[in-house]
């Protein structure tokens, strides 16, 4: 008797993906493997189809051609809760419930692992704690959202995510309107998270953000995948002017090693 494939539960497959949005085809036959336990930067140009492709994945949208796999498993074969129960999405400028304190919100991420007969339990207290502890908001509990910066806020927003208790993560654009300093401390907990073994898949605008921080970079140019794989094979001059239409220097970041986008400007 043949040996059953092995499932990878953070492992995302895209075969052939097309998706029309009104009259534009925002995806064009999109071929990807999202590496499990590693972060996966999605840039490109602003309507080239990174948040599309995303949100195809995470089945807000519906492709009219291709499909996508979730751990070895057909997101059409998978029912809402299982889906979710498998993957948590962090849509951009995600909407702020008025009135509702940080705890209350993290709380949301339970809902896919309880149904009709499944009561709070002791284990959903504990996985909470958990979240708000690795993303720094335990000390922010009990109030509320509206109170908190834009970065605390998008820590609580990440903290839910990881309540959900999923083996992948989708993020579109986390470090949108953010500080500096702000995203460089959103991206790290998102790198330290793919460390300790989840699939983080993420919108970024910021190349040097995706570069500094991503174990692999998807350039996206007119809804197909342009290049993909390691900052170091990906950012480059000639790459960066076909995907971006930039005249830049790369040069290596001297503490790190990683490739650092640097645009030429008119004299």
């Amino acid at each position: 008797m043949a040996e059953a494939a092995q499932v990878t539960p953070g492992r995302i497959a895209v075969r052939g993906l097309s998706v029309r949005r009104g009259e534009v085809r925002a995806l064009r036959e999109v071929d990807l493997d999202v590496a499990p336990g590693a972060m996966t930067a999605l840039v490109g140009r602003n309507g080239c189809g990174k948040s599309t492709l995303l949100k195809t994945i995470a089945r807000i949208l519906r492709p009219d051609a291709g499909r996508v796999e979730i751990g070895g498993a057909s997101l059409d074969d998978l029912s809402p809760r299982a889906a979710a129960q498998r993957m948590a999405l962090l849509p951009q400028s995600p909407i702020l419930p008025e009135g509702m304190r940080v705890r209350d919100l993290v709380a949301q991420g339970r809902h896919p692992h309880r149904g009709l007969v499944r009561h709070w339990s002791p284990e959903d207290d504990a996985i909470i704690a958990r979240a708000m502890e690795a993303t720094d908001v335990a000390q922010f509990a009990g109030r509320p959202l509206e109170s908190l910066s834009g970065g605390q806020r998008q820590r609580c927003w990440i903290a839910m995510t990881l309540a959900q208790e999923t083996p992948i993560l989708l993020l579109d654009e986390p470090t949108t309107y953010l500080d500096l300093s702000v995203q460089l401390e959103i991206m790290g907990l998102l790198a330290r998270l793919a460390r300790e073994g989840r699939t983080i898949l993420v919108v970024l605008h910021e190349l040097n953000l995706a570069a500094a921080f991503a174990d692999r970079i998807v350039m996206m140019r007119e809804g197909r995948i342009d290049a993909a794989g390691t900052p170091e094979e990906v950012m480059t001059a000639p790459v960066l002017a076909r995907v971006f239409g930039l005249d830049a220097r790369v040069i290596a970041d001297p503490e790190t090693g990683r490739p650092v986008c640097l645009p030429r400007t008119a004299a």
